[in-house]
């Protein structure tokens, strides 16, 4: 249990020091992957839509 620890604190650093040294990189990442979230949300309600039809 300890490495799981470990291993969410070298996540979060990373995560820290990727946003400071390249927040625009980290911003387009963020923007990329809330994009592609929705997509895929708007095609399980689309295919939930079609099968109530």
């Amino acid at each position: 249990m300890k490495w799981r620890r470990v291993l969410w604190w070298v996540l979060v650093v990373f995560a820290v020091y990727a946003i400071y040294r390249a927040p625009d990189q980290a911003a387009d990442f963020v923007r990329t992957v809330g994009e592609s979230l929705g997509r895929v949300v708007a095609s399980i309600a689309n295919f939930f839509d079609g099968l109530l039809r």
